[in-house]
């Protein structure tokens, strides 16, 4: 029994001393560790590229497929402009500090976009414990990702091989909303707690704290960049806040709200709050499409997935339409 226990012992602290090496590596982009998402949305030749007009910094939102994907859409509506994308799907601004510096200083980029998701960044600085909802392995990996990044890089890479990621494709295809077929995250988030969502907007209770060390990351991320090269932080709605049918779908699947007209209104507290903290960089311009999102949702044109909070093609052709007015891409 005692040789089981030395050898048990002898494994956890190989364990841990591995992970935190791992982390180190991690933290200080020894290695590329997202090369191949790097390649999946960008040329060779952009990626060696030592003068680009525009870089991408940002999740899911910005990471998908070419051809659907509105970074993509902005390459081909903006003649002789150039843009290297370095998003990464399930990426908050923590994991964005480990490498942005890098790119920024290989790249020189005349201007920089960092894209916002408000449905989850403030989730991905601190994870939501539930452990009446949720099984003790769950939580505990939770709390540790907050710890060590890295974990949160290995589950992306398991994930990768995990055949249950089909899951998630019926459910975006399908035209009618369904609480079934929805978002399993999603869906995890409102049963570890009903009102994140309006905490997050609103910023209110946890959220808040959750926001002050956001706000110390995007500082962080921003000090590194050059005076001279302009900022763009692209504000991503969530379909809530776009129209009453995503809001009650919401509401189905079990999310609870206070305030519906706060969080619909364009200045709801997530985005004023961050505009105003972060208004002594005087190069950064935030972009938020909310109205714009607003105006052109509607019955037969809907911008975001049924059953999925991410944005359809219509909506990230909506996005770029915005973004190339907004940023003046024509005159670059």
């Amino acid at each position: 029994m005692n040789k089981i226990c030395k050898l048990l012992f002898k494994i956890v602290i190989i364990a841990f001393v591995t992970l935190f090496l791992f982390e180190i590596c991690y933290r200080l982009n020894i290695i590329d560790f997202y090369n191949v998402q790097s390649q999946g949305l960008n040329t060779s030749e952009e990626l060696e590229d030592t003068a680009i007009d525009l870089m991408v910094f940002g999740d899911s939102f910005s990471a998908t497929s070419k051809e659907i994907n509105y970074v993509d859409m902005l390459r081909k509506s903006a003649l002789d402009f150039s843009v290297v994308n370095f998003s990464v799907p399930g990426f908050g601004i923590r994991q964005v500090n480990t490498f942005a510096q890098k790119k920024i200083k290989k790249h020189h980029p005349k201007a920089i976009l960092y894209q916002v998701y408000v449905g989850n960044d403030l989730i991905d600085v601190n994870h939501l414990w539930n452990l009446e909802e949720f099984s003790i392995a769950r939580n505990l990996y939770w709390e540790a990702s907050d710890h060590f990044l890295s974990l949160g890089y290995l589950n992306q890479r398991l994930a990768i091989l995990n055949v249950k990621k089909e899951i998630r494709l019926p459910g975006m295809l399908k035209k009618e909303f369904d609480t079934d077929f929805y978002d399993i995250r999603t869906k995890r988030f409102l049963k570890s707690d009903c009102y994140y969502l309006d905490d997050t907007l609103l910023l209110k209770g946890d959220f808040k704290k959750r926001y002050f060390s956001w706000i110390g990351h995007m500082k962080t991320f921003l000090d590194a960049v050059p005076e001279d090269v302009t900022v763009y932080i692209l504000w991503i709605p969530h379909a809530a806040q776009v129209s009453d049918y995503y809001f009650e779908n919401m509401k189905t699947l079990g999310a609870m709200f206070q305030n519906k007209t706060a969080i619909q209104h364009q200045d709801y507290p997530f985005f004023s709050e961050a505009k105003k903290d972060l208004s002594t960089y005087k190069n950064v311009n935030h972009l938020n499409p909310l109205p714009f999102f607003q105006a052109k949702d509607s019955l037969h044109s809907r911008l975001y997935f049924v059953n999925d909070p991410h944005i359809n093609l219509n909506g990230n052709i909506s996005l770029s339409i915005f973004l190339h007015n907004e940023m003046s891409l024509n005159n670059n």
